[in-house]
């Protein structure tokens, strides 16, 4: 598979990023389109403004920062991690009715912290960690809010759901990156600049959004994500992929697991959209070639995708059941 190694079929090459961004944005995660609204300095101090903004509005949990930094480190025992969550009693109760749930139970119950910790394993930890803290920052949504929370669930869900299923093992990260992508309407709607509910006809379709977004705010939700899960310390390359995600030429040029992930969530995006419309059957093969380039990126003929129609449509509802 092309995406495992250095991709044959890559998208055109990335243009160069804008020359001159504010000191506190980074060139790397930038869109690389030209905005005719406005120039792309104007734009990157806008961006910047935003995120001083948001980190004033909605800032990442402290005992989950603590809990990912601790559990990045190999050396860490068990004890060190159940302490720190455990003082935050609402953060550990979440995290063991998620090890319990079907998205990630096997076996018996977990009957402690300690359990739940043992049986996902560190890095599951820190990827529940900054789920759970992400979520728990917008469970305060309504409206077209709980829609684009609730499409971040599926798509994260759909995603791991498809790398088990394809066997993509350098895929591990989407989950996290899937659960992320939108994050950036979420912050958007938070600070009222954005309203998603009355986004104007021409940009209503899917993946069509960040247009408006661009000529609106001279950036878009996704490199808006991408500086905020920088932000919040989630390491690399979950900023790219969330920044890139509307921008699958440039990660597919580098290829790699940017350019995997990027893939995938593309793809987990069109299925997530296809379950949440309600369709009851096995969906036409044509409503999957919407993004045809993410599906030959990977190899991957449109029927694979709809021999797991029912799995992803399972993993979708698993993961809204565990997070809701």
């Amino acid at each position: 598979m092309h995406a495992r190694t250095s991709p044959e079929h890559a998208g055109p090459p990335p243009l160069p990023p804008p020359k001159h961004l504010a000191d506190n944005v980074l060139e790397e995660l930038w869109f690389s389109d030209d905005d005719p609204a406005r120039s792309h300095e104007q734009a990157s101090q806008s961006l910047a403004f935003e995120m001083a903004r948001l980190r004033g509005l909605k800032p990442f949990p402290v005992v989950a920062e603590r809990v990912m930094t601790l559990v990045r480190d190999p050396a860490v025992r068990i004890d060190e991690v159940r302490r720190v969550l455990e003082t935050d009693p609402a953060l550990a109760a979440r995290t063991m009715t998620v090890a319990n749930s079907a998205l990630f139970s096997v076996g018996k119950p977990c009957r402690s912290v300690d359990q739940a910790i043992i049986r996902l394993g560190t890095k599951t930890v820190h990827d529940l960690m900054a789920t759970v803290a992400v979520l728990g920052m917008f469970s305060d949504v309504r409206g077209q809010g709980i829609t684009i929370r609730d499409h971040c669930v599926g798509v994260a869900a759909i995603g791991r759901a498809l790398v088990r299923r394809e066997g993509w093992y350098s895929g591990g990260q989407v989950f996290l990156a899937g659960l992320m992508h939108d994050v950036g309407k979420l912050l958007l709607m938070q600070t009222e600049d954005i309203s998603y509910e009355r986004i104007p006809v021409p940009y209503a379709g899917v993946g069509r959004v960040q247009l408006y977004e661009r000529e609106k705010l001279g950036y878009d939700h996704a490199v808006l994500g991408g500086h905020a899960i920088t932000a919040w310390k989630i390491p690399e390359p979950i900023a790219k992929v969330v920044a890139w995600h509307h921008q699958p030429g440039r990660a597919y040029q580098v290829g790699g697991d940017l350019g995997l992930m990027v893939a995938i969530i593309r793809l987990a995006d069109r299925l997530d959209h296809l379950i949440a419309s309600g369709t009851e059957s096995l969906p036409d093969i044509k409503a999957l070639e919407e993004d045809s380039a993410a599906a030959t990126y990977l190899d991957l003929a449109p029927q694979r995708l709809i021999d797991g129609f029912e799995e992803f449509t399972q993993a979708r509802r698993d993961a809204l059941s565990a997070f809701a």
